[in-house]
């Protein structure tokens, strides 16, 4: 009997993007470290990098760029399967402009940030939009009580320190719709800050 060649199709199975990985794996992953800058106090922001290791040994990194004065999460990163000098490297370059990167407890992390996230949108502010797959990287189930001992705002009030990138006009308008004019802080970019 001859035998016939049978093609055999093979069906190869598209592989995850990092986007869907995160969404769908992120939040069961291990936490490897979280930082935050030293300074947060003295410059108005704070930069908090959460670090997941892979199976694989390699890391998942978010970034999380935190205007705890008044707009809350401005920006947020996501990078992935970083080698450990990789990670390293994002690290120094994250914190460059810092002189203190340290350690954070991963509960005081998240405490940060939702907090910041719901206080900016107490005034009317979103969570900046790639915050839809970064927080997959959190686990809201960490968030403690601690979370109401965190100041945000300066004296109780919101503190807009405007950066290079804000719509100043946008902002300001947003704040005198929900806390009305005088009851919020304004400062021009370049302007000298005292903590």
């Amino acid at each position: 009997m001859a035998r016939k060649n049978v093609k055999m199709k093979v069906v190869k199975r598209p592989q995850m993007s990092p986007e869907r990985y995160i969404v769908q794996k992120g939040r069961s992953l291990g936490f490897y470290e979280c930082l935050i800058n030293g300074d947060m106090r003295d410059v108005g922001l704070a930069v908090i990098v959460i670090s997941k290791q892979m199976p694989s040994g390699n890391f998942i990194i978010g970034l999380y760029l935190i205007d705890f004065l008044c707009l809350g999460l401005k920006n947020t990163y996501l990078r992935f399967n970083f080698s450990k000098q990789e990670y390293e490297e994002f690290v120094e370059m994250a914190y460059k402009d810092t002189n203190e990167i340290m350690r954070c407890d991963t509960i005081y992390a998240h405490d940060f940030i939702y907090g910041a996230i719901d206080y900016a949108k107490s005034l009317g502010f979103n969570p900046n939009e790639k915050f839809r797959v970064t927080e997959y990287l959190l686990d809201p189930d960490l968030i403690s009580d601690d979370i109401d001992k965190i100041e945000f705002g300066k004296n109780g009030k919101p503190l807009f320190i405007q950066g290079e990138n804000d719509n100043a006009t946008r902002i300001i308008n947003k704040l005198n719709e929900t806390v009305g004019k005088g009851n919020y802080h304004y400062m021009r970019s370049g302007e000298d800050m005292e903590m």
